[in-house]
């Protein structure tokens, strides 16, 4: 399989609620599932309080060895301000990065979202948001790897306690 990118379309890769075609769906209404792709050399990360979410919201930081699942979208053009207004970039909460994903055998290059000033300690996510990116977000990653996100999100909550 072969991805073409074209001024009208754009490969988008969701690490965290994105990943979660129903969640995704009420920002961009028209996409089609390319499949699971992978992001080497980074590691998830939930680096940044979120009122909205109640809690730590995921990120995506540099990390030599480790690997970041997620899902690639392919989604028209014209819906890349709408993800820029749900991810706040105007308010410089994340900023478009453009990232090198392994899909299907292909290496894909894809825009994502990383947030701009990390906290130095992460944040435990909300009980809903975590639910948000294992439960329906997660069934096209591997079970290893979604197994590796909840221990690491169970692991930042008992270290909130």
């Amino acid at each position: 399989m072969v991805f073409l990118h074209s001024k009208d379309e754009v490969m988008y890769f969701a690490y965290g609620s994105c990943m979660s075609e129903r969640d995704f769906r009420c920002t961009v209404p028209h996409f089609e599932v390319m499949g699971r792709a992978v992001l080497d050399d980074h590691r998830l990360a939930f680096t940044r309080y979120s009122r909205g979410r109640q809690g730590g919201v995921a990120d995506i930081v540099p990390s030599p060895g480790d690997r970041v699942e997620g899902v690639l979208y392919k989604i028209p053009a014209r819906y890349v301000t709408e993800l820029d207004w749900r991810e706040g970039v105007p308010a410089g909460v994340y900023r478009r990065e453009y990232v090198d994903v392994q899909c299907k055998g292909q290496l894909v290059s894809a825009l994502t979202y990383v947030v701009v000033e990390k906290q130095l300690d992460e944040i435990a996510p909300s009980e809903s948001y975590a639910s948000i990116i294992l439960d329906e977000g997660a069934s096209l990653l591997s079970t290893h790897y979604t197994e590796r996100v909840r221990r690491h999100i169970e692991h930042l909550r008992r270290r909130e306690r």
